[in-house]
């Protein structure tokens, strides 16, 4: 059962297509902000309807479709940044209020409680963020698949440990969600995505690699 609030936000910029999330508290109506992107004015609106007070800002990984506005919102509410301390320092990330993540460090903003859990692969210092009986997992795991292990700091075997991680560790009833949809909409259960999603039904690392680094693949960017 998720006791927070949870608003997903489809926010685009050409070809760039991305959820980000408001998570609110129902009670206090303290707030985080994931992977803030793109759309401001969007933004800004579920903020004021949601009547959030926003606590903090929390980053899966660097890549600029997900950290776009992250400088923006931190200057506007005076509110701390998180990303892990890896990402950071391997990328040399920045922006205004910018706190890293020690891993495991749990997170508490006011009533909301956060597990960062390290998932590296698709960056080298990515983070999923369980929140109560939600899982905010970036780039990493999509209700469709997982994120690409080509970039730099990418790694398709530490892609196969994360992912594995994740099944010894989150409950089947837990919702996902996100950083892309690939034609799913965000909010499935984790147990839809262990009997769905190909990249979790791999127990051998060689032929996950093998799997996620095959030639030819279509449609990396074409996000629904």
């Amino acid at each position: 059962m998720i006791n927070i609030l949870v608003y997903p936000l489809k926010v685009t910029k050409l070809l760039f297509k991305n959820y980000c999330y408001l998570i609110v508290h129902p009670e206090t109506r303290e707030a985080i902000l994931i992977d803030p992107a793109w759309e401001i004015d969007k933004i800004e609106y579920q903020i004021s309807i949601c009547e959030a007070q926003l606590k903090a800002i929390l980053l899966t990984h660097h890549h600029i479709d997900h950290v776009n506005l992250a400088d923006f919102f931190a200057n506007r509410y005076n509110i701390p940044v998180r990303i892990s301390r890896i990402e950071m320092d391997f990328y040399g990330f920045s922006c205004r209020h910018l706190v890293p993540i020690n891993h495991p460090d749990e997170l508490t903003f006011g009533q909301i409680r956060v597990r960062p859990i390290f998932t590296p692969g698709h960056t080298k210092g990515a983070i999923c963020y369980w929140i109560e009986g939600a899982l905010f997992t970036g780039d990493t795991l999509f209700i469709e698949g997982c994120g690409m292990c080509f970039g730099y700091g990418s790694n398709p075997s530490e892609m196969f440990d994360s992912l594995s991680y994740l099944k010894k560790t989150i409950f089947p009833e837990v919702h996902i969600y996100p950083g892309h949809s690939y034609g799913q909409e965000p909010g499935h259960s984790f147990a839809h995505l262990l009997e769905n999603n190909i990249y979790l039904g791999f127990k051998n690392r060689e032929d996950f690699i093998a799997f996620r680094m095959r030639k030819n693949q279509r449609g990396l960017l074409k996000f629904s």
